[in-house]
C-alpha cells in the first residue's frame, strides 16, 4: 500500500495520521519447497509477502529470514525482512535491512522506498530522539526519484516528508503529481488512490484551500468507500465550511467504519456540539475521552464539559473542566474560563472563589481573553 499521514488533531484538536507501507506486489502463500538444494528463495519470499499481505508481521519475518539465511546476498529478502520488522514497530533493525538491501543493490527502489518510509515513520514515533529522520527521509525519496520520477509511490512518499517538513507548496506539487501518476497507473488499486487523494486533501487543507480539500476528499472516498480517514476528513472540512448535515454524516460514517478510531471520535462529538446537538454529543464526547490517546487532546475534555454544562449536568462539567485544565500542556485559558464557568453555574460555597481562581488563571495565560475578563469582573 502507499504511504499515507498519520492521523493527527487539527484545532482545536490538532489532528494525530498510520503510516501504511509502500506498495509491492504481493503474491500467494506457498510452501517452502526443499529440494535438493534446499528451500527455495523465492517462495520463501513469497510466502513472506503473503503473510505481511495479511497482516501476519511476526510470520512474514520469519520466511524473509528463512529466505536471508538461504541467499544472503538476495536484496529482495532483506527489503522483505526490514518491512515485516518495521510492521512490528522495530524501526532501527528495519533501518538496517533496508541499507543492508541497498549495499547489495545500490538502485534497489523497493528498499530506498522503504527505507525513506520507515526514517519518517520513526520521527513520527519520537520526534525529539529522532528529529533528524525527516531530512534522512527526504534524502533517500530523492534518491528513489532518480530511479524512477514517474513512480506515484515516490512522488506521494516525497509529498509526505514535505508535509511534515512545513513546506506545503512543494508537497502540494509533489501530491498533485502522484494524483495523475496514480490514476493511470496500472498496480495501484482504487484504495492507494484514495490514499493519495486523502494526503493531497490534507495539503490543499493546511493551505487554507477548504473548497478544493473537500472536492478531493470526496474523490477519496468514491475512490474507496471504506476508508474511515477520507469520511473523516470529508466531515471535519465540510463542518468547517458551514455544511453540519454532510459532517455529521460524514463523520457518522467514519466511527461507524473504524470504531477505534479516536481522531473520527473527537471530530464527530465536536461536530454535533458546535452544530447545535448538544444532547447528542455527549454519549460521543464520552465515548471519546475514554480512548487510547485521549489524555494528549484536552480540548476534547473542555468540549465535554461544555455540553455537560449545557444540559445542566454541573458536578459533571466541573470534574471534565478540571481534567482539561490540567491536561492542557500549554495552559489553555479557554480551559481555565469553562473551568470557572462551571463553578460559577454551580454556586455552592466556595464555588465563587474557585470561579475567581480559574478566571484569573484564563486572564494570565491570555490577557486580551475579553470574555474572562468580564466574568472576572463580574465577581469582584
Amino acid at each position: 500500500m502507499l504511504s499515507s499521514f498519520h492521523p493527527t488533531t487539527r484545532q482545536p484538536l490538532r489532528l494525530l495520521g498510520a503510516s501504511l507501507l509502500a506498495l509491492l506486489c504481493l503474491g500467494g502463500a506457498a510452501f517452502a519447497q526443499r529440494g535438493e538444494d534446499g528451500p527455495d528463495v523465492a517462495t520463501l519470499i513469497s510466502n513472506g509477502q503473503f503473510y505481511l499481505s495479511r497482516g501476519d508481521c511476526s510470520l512474514a519475518q520469519f520466511y524473509f529470514q528463512e529466505a536471508r539465511r538461504v541467499d544472503e546476498r538476495n536484496a529482495d529478502a532483506r527489503v522483505g525482512l526490514g518491512r515485516a520488522l518495521a510492521c512490528q514497530g522495530a524501526f532501527p533493525e528495519a533501518i538496517e535491512s533496508f541499507q543492508e538491501a541497498l549495499s547489495i543493490q545500490s538502485n534497489h527502489l523497493d528498499a530506498l522506498v522503504n527505507l525513506a518510509n520507515t526514517y519518517q515513520r520513526q520521527y513520527q514515533a519520537d520526534p525529539d530522539a529522532y528529529s533528524g529522520r525527516l531530512a534522512d527521509a527526504l534524502d533517500t525519496i530523492r534518491r528513489a526519484e532518480a530511479i524512477a520520477a514517474n513512480d506515484p509511490r515516490v512522488q506521494n512518499l516525497k509529498g509526505l516528508v514535505l508535509y511534515q517538513l512545513g513546506d506545503l507548496q512543494q508537497a502540494r506539487e509533489a501530491l498533485e503529481q502522484a494524483v495523475t501518476l496514480a490514476a493511470t497507473s496500472q498496480t495501484l488499486e482504487n484504495r492507494d488512490r484514495s490514499i493519495v487523494q486523502v494526503n493531497l486533501g490534507r495539503v490543499y487543507r493546511d493551505l487554507g484551500e477548504l473548497e478544493l480539500a473537500q472536492q478531493t476528499f470526496r474523490r477519496a472516498v468514491v475512490l474507496d468507500p471504506t476508508s474511515a480517514q477520507a469520511h473523516n476528513h470529508l466531515g471535519f472540512t465540510s463542518y468547517r465550511l458551514g455544511d453540519c448535515e454532510t459532517a455529521e454524516y460524514e463523520l457518522s460514517q467514519a466511527v461507524n467504519l473504524d470504531p477505534n478510531s479516536l481522531d473520527a471520535a473527537a471530530n464527530l462529538g465536536i461536530v454535533l456540539f458546535e452544530c447545535g446537538n448538544v444532547q447528542a454529543s455527549l454519549p460521543r464526547l464520552e465515548r471519546a475521552v475514554q480512548m487510547d490517546g485521549a489524555v494528549f487532546l484536552p480540548p476534547l475534555f473542555t468540549y465535554l464539559a461544555r455540553a455537560y454544562l449545557e444540559t445542566g449536568q454541573v458536578d459533571e462539567a466541573i470534574r471534565r473542566a478540571q481534567h482539561g485544565a490540567l491536561l492542557s500542556v500549554p495552559p489553555s485559558a479557554e480551559a481555565y474560563y469553562w473551568l470557572g464557568q462551571s463553578y460559577q453555574r454551580r454556586g455552592q460555597s466556595g464555588d465563587a472563589q474557585l470561579a475567581r481562581d480559574a478566571y484569573q488563571r484564563a486572564v494570565e495565560i491570555d490577557p486580551n481573553f475579553t470574555a474572562a475578563q468580564e466574568a472576572l469582573r463580574s465577581l469582584q
